[in-house]
């Protein structure tokens, strides 16, 4: 089974040029595009060039799929150009004609100046007129030399980006791998701190105080009893352990144990680790695979941003919302430079 062929991930920014000197003109292509949701083609030309602006358009569309693109075609005239300025001999007779007969008339007008006679229309021939055929067939030429020059451009921007984009996912992944070494760590503060906070409510207490008066009445009848029939042998303890312990430990550590239960639930950040793993790993993917793939990258980040906004609702140490935080920021990185791939 063949591998799938990978094409290069491209910038929707990007610009190419192309020039050339034909038929006494010199000729320049200008492309510039930049990023959009959609293609959006504009030309900028003389007239002579306005009938080629359908198969421009086509041309373009066979290599860009996305963005504003805008074409700018420039000629100038070369200035060694012979032969740029030409009288129209037809035009002149028919001036002079007509200002010796209006001479004829009145005598006594002045005589016409030879710039005055440059200012008649039609006096000097078009000479910046060129053929319509020759004209589309040299750009027809130079328009590859300008797509191919964009390309570069826009790959040159696009490998720019995705090495951006990697940087980030490493980063990413880094910080998934820190949070899942701090779990325990997390579980264990959280025991210490619900224990600390129970005991300093009175929780337990009750029992404590139950199980002293039971002992009071204990010591009030065992006295009595030595007093009319003997000594009773007292039930043993062991050395250091206070009345009601046993009852308060066990107590204290089944609402210990129903606490970090709940907070198992509500807190455990596995499943979200593991999804921004699942879902670096398409981002390497589609950006391996290249080609087209603005769209789909754009759609990873909202995947990603979701995932790190449940893991900081989630958050319940300080650690873990700092991480968060910093999770959004390179997303949020990665989203805005996602919006200029193609």
């Amino acid at each position: 089974m063949e591998k799938a062929k990978t094409q290069s991930i491209r910038s929707m920014t990007g610009f190419g040029s192309a020039e050339c000197t034909s038929l006494g003109w010199h000729f320049v292509i200008d492309i510039r595009s930049v990023n959009g949701r959609f293609l959006d083609f504009s030309l900028r030309c003389p007239d002579e060039v306005r009938q080629l602006e359908p198969w421009l358009r086509e041309q373009i569309t066979t290599v860009v799929q996305r963005g504003k693109v805008e074409m700018r075609i420039h000629l100038r005239r070369q200035s060694n150009a012979s032969g740029s300025i030409q009288l129209n001999e037809n035009a002149i007779d028919q001036v002079l004609a007509l200002i010796a007969e209006i001479k004829r008339k009145t005598p006594e007008l002045a005589a016409i100046s030879p710039l005055e006679l440059l200012r008649f229309p039609g006096i000097t021939l078009d000479t910046d007129h060129i053929e319509q055929e020759p004209l589309h067939e040299t750009i027809r030429s130079l328009l590859p030399k300008a797509i191919e020059s964009l390309e570069e451009s826009r790959e040159g921007e696009g490998s720019r980006l995705a090495s951006f984009l990697r940087e980030r996912v490493m980063a990413i992944r880094d910080h998934c791998n820190e949070l899942e070494k701090q779990i325990p760590t997390w579980s264990l503060g959280l025991e210490k701190r619900l224990k600390e906070r129970l005991t300093s409510i009175g929780f337990g207490h009750e029992a404590r105080n139950r199980e002293e008066a039971g002992d009071q009445a204990t010591n009030t009848t065992g006295e009595a009893t030595r007093q009319t029939s003997g000594p009773v042998s007292q039930p043993t303890r062991s050395e250091g352990q206070s009345p009601g312990f046993a009852n308060q430990s066990l107590e204290l550590q089944q609402r210990v144990a129903q606490e970090l239960g709940l907070y198992a639930v509500k807190s455990d950040v596995a499943e979200e680790l593991s999804r921004l793993r699942a879902h670096t790993e398409a981002v390497d993917q589609i950006i391996r695979k290249g080609g087209t793939c603005g769209k789909r990258l754009d759609f990873m980040m909202q995947e990603l941003q979701r995932e790190a906004n449940t893991l900081g609702s989630k958050s319940q140490v300080l650690e873990q919302s700092i991480a968060s935080v910093d999770l959004k920021v390179l997303i949020e990185q990665m989203r805005e430079q996602v919006q200029n791939l193609e």
